[in-house]
């Protein structure tokens, strides 16, 4: 008798986990479940089971980033951000939490909201692109020229060979007047990236009559 229970002992063992509708294997199979659904779009039922891994006892700041993530995705965009800023508040280091905080503020096309949360990434991580790249474009929307084109000209210390920013930056010192400066950048600009949008438009708006 004691040799059957043996021998059976791992099969009713592996019977156990299957049966197991608690800890690590539910909150497992949630998660999965919810990165089924959002695989097909099911935007409700993936958030449907990160609700039911949060309330089960699911990583809170986890729950949070994957929440805001599926809010952004179905575009609810207010939602989104609150998810994202308590996932913040939980792990204020995470560059994640930062960035999905600042992508759904963006998208509420939100300039106030949008400067402080690229701020905030900025706070995680001081030379992030989308972060410094979002700031120089509110200050050329806002038509402060020399802030922008200090703001792109500081994006392209870390990268320097970025097309965008060395548009930014072109664009920024034409519009406040600095024509050599903007020659200068739709020159080198035109150099690696001889089809860029709008280049040669700047350039020989740069050039006309210096």
């Amino acid at each position: 008798m004691h040799r059957l229970r043996l021998l059976l002992l791992p099969y009713l063992v592996a019977a156990a986990l299957a049966s197991d509708t608690s800890g690590p294997a539910q909150l497992g199979q949630l998660w999965t479940d919810s990165t089924t659904a959002e695989a097909s779009k099911d935007y409700t039922a993936a958030l449907r089971s990160m609700q039911a891994f949060k309330e089960k006892g699911g990583d809170g700041f986890l729950a949070s980033l994957r929440i805001g993530w599926l809010k952004y995705q179905s575009g609810q965009y207010n939602q989104a951000e609150s998810a994202y800023a308590r996932a913040q508040a939980l792990k204020p280091t995470s560059l994640n939490a930062a960035l999905g905080l600042l992508n759904a503020v963006q998208a509420q096309l939100d300039p106030r909201k949008t400067a402080l949360a690229a701020e905030g990434v900025l706070k995680v991580q001081s030379t992030n692109y989308r972060a410094m790249m979002a700031l120089a474009g509110l200050s050329f929307a806002q038509k402060d020229y020399r802030k922008a084109a200090a703001a792109y000209d500081r994006t392209l210390l870390t990268y320097p060979d970025d097309p965008d920013a060395l548009s930014g930056a072109a664009w920024s010192a034409l519009r406040a007047g600095d024509k050599t400066g903007a020659t200068s950048a739709f020159t080198l600009l035109l150099s690696i990236s001889p089809q860029y949008a709008s280049a040669r438009q700047g350039y020989d708006e740069a050039t006309k009559a210096r």
